[in-house]
């Protein structure tokens, strides 16, 4: 398995703060989206991410995972989801994900090919890993857009949890 290294830069050479990188994440994953005009413009405040967590965190499934959408537009689905524990690989035949840590620390693999995949609805396939793929260290700021039809699954390490945004795009 490759790597690409820490994603996030040292924390001295950031100039922005969290909250300021919240905004902008979001900010840019509004413009890839292809937002337009005051129709359908939605404004998530770092606080109220952070609320929807602790609900979220009350709510998690056998893979330790809680999700929520919170908004649909076009071709475009926002949900907000707290991970507690590793989740299973993935693989969508024509959505792509953008996906922004709002808080703590992932691994993100990526490409590759989902081991053992099973079609769990029509275009979506699920497995227990993914061989042959990219890990990306992720933390709070991070962005990470994945295609349609790339494998990928988030890592937790023992004891952490993660809070993220996720722009889901039908291609």
């Amino acid at each position: 398995m490759r790597t690409d290294g820490d994603i996030e830069p040292p924390a001295a050479r950031s100039q922005y703060s969290a909250p300021m990188k919240t905004n902008l994440a979001i900010l840019a994953m509004m413009l890839l989206a292809g937002q337009n005009g005051a129709d359908g413009v939605h404004v998530w405040r770092s606080a109220d991410i952070t609320a929807k967590a602790s609900e979220l965190a009350k709510k998690l499934d056998a893979q330790k995972v809680a999700s929520e959408v919170i908004a649909t537009e076009g071709n475009r689905t926002f949900m907000i989801a707290h991970r507690e524990g590793s989740g299973l690989a993935e693989w969508h035949e024509k959505q792509a994900d953008v996906i922004f840590i709002s808080s703590g620390r992932v691994t993100m693999v990526y490409g590759g090919t989902v081991v053992d995949a099973k079609t769990t609805a029509p275009g979506e396939m699920r497995g227990p890993s993914i061989k042959g793929g990219t890990e990306a260290r992720l933390g709070p700021g991070d962005v990470l857009h994945i295609p349609a039809k790339v494998a990928h699954q988030m890592i937790l390490a023992p004891g952490t949890k993660v809070t993220y945004f996720v722009t889901k795009v039908v291609e």
